[in-house]
């Protein structure tokens, strides 16, 4: 019998910037008798890595250009978030309106629709932005203002690589064993939201396996599996997104190689130019569009107008 088993560990503390996170997990995961074995996988949201690294801000702090309180007029947006956005270098490429059937979708998907409304409306909308590394980020550049207090918010690490890296080195060297460690974060995606690999090393987030032979010996179409999407994915089971207080989770039993050069950054990704990149999504949501009927079609048609230029 072949399994895979997702532990989250529940006593992680909260954490505060200068802590020796390797350390805290493995202490934890000493303390909840799971332990650390050989081939392990990590998977960590990136907030705590925020939170160590002391990546933080007061709200109260940010001082708003002329720039920021144009784009906040013209969109609703704080203009105190959107400037947090363009401290942390990141450049806005399209707008996400939170109203009308976006809305009615959200709410309809609520336990709570009236306070999901009233959230929406004060949001008023999304930014997708894309970072100086390249990366696109789908909320609002991964500024976090969620488990923080009042007027707290973390900000997204500039390489999530390299510090998936440094706490993959440390939790190898406290405990002896060979693990691999891959950084999660919240994205928006059409019905929702899905847990993403941002960061990892010591895996390979996307396997080459497209056309290697089936047990039958064709080639197989198909096979670019995004196992860090996977496990990634997996682990948001028990991370949850509001209380569940569990920012760490061993996934133990997926067979893997151990691979030093592989990160997320050099996973297979999309290098065109910024009019054929729109021309995708608008032919996607498009061709997608025909499948369907009533609120869905008009949603996925609003998803499509999202990228507007």
């Amino acid at each position: 019998m072949k399994k895979i088993e997702v532990i989250g560990l529940q006593t992680i503390p909260e954490i505060q910037a200068g802590d020796n996170l390797a350390q805290i997990i493995c202490d934890c995961a000493k303390k909840e008798n799971a332990g650390i074995n050989e081939k392990d996988i990590f998977v960590l949201t990136s907030k705590i890595i925020s939170k160590a690294m002391g990546l933080t801000r007061k709200k109260s702090d940010v001082k708003v250009s002329e720039k920021a309180l144009k784009i906040s007029k013209k969109t609703g947006k704080d203009p105190v978030w959107v400037q947090m956005i363009f401290d942390a270098g990141h450049e806005v490429v399209a707008v996400i309106p939170l109203g009308g059937v976006i809305t009615d979708y959200i709410a309809a998907t609520s336990g709570d629709a009236q306070t999901s409304r009233r959230l929406c409306n004060n949001e008023k909308c999304l930014f997708i932005t894309k970072s100086p590394t390249g990366s696109i980020h789908t909320c609002d550049a991964g500024i976090d203002g969620s488990n923080h207090p009042e007027g707290i918010v973390s900000l997204f690490p500039d390489n999530p690589d390299d510090e998936a890296l440094k706490v993959r080195k440390e939790l190898q060297k406290i405990s002896g064993k060979n693990i691999a460690v891959i950084l999660a974060d919240t994205e928006l995606v059409p019905y929702g939201t899905i847990d993403t690999p941002v960061g990892s090393s010591g895996i390979d987030p996307c396997p080459m396996v497209f056309g290697k032979k089936d047990k039958f010996g064709r080639p197989k179409f198909g096979g670019a599996d995004l196992v860090g999407l996977e496990l990634t994915a997996a682990s948001a089971l028990l991370f949850g997104q509001t209380d569940a207080g569990i920012p760490v989770t061993i996934i133990r039993g997926y067979d893997y190689q151990f691979d030093e050069t592989k990160n997320i950054s050099s996973a297979p990704h999309y290098s065109g130019n910024k009019k054929e990149f729109y021309q995708i999504i608008r032919g996607t949501m498009k061709a997608t569009s025909y499948v369907v009927k009533g609120t869905v079609k008009k949603l996925l048609l609003r998803i499509g107008s999202w990228f507007i230029r």
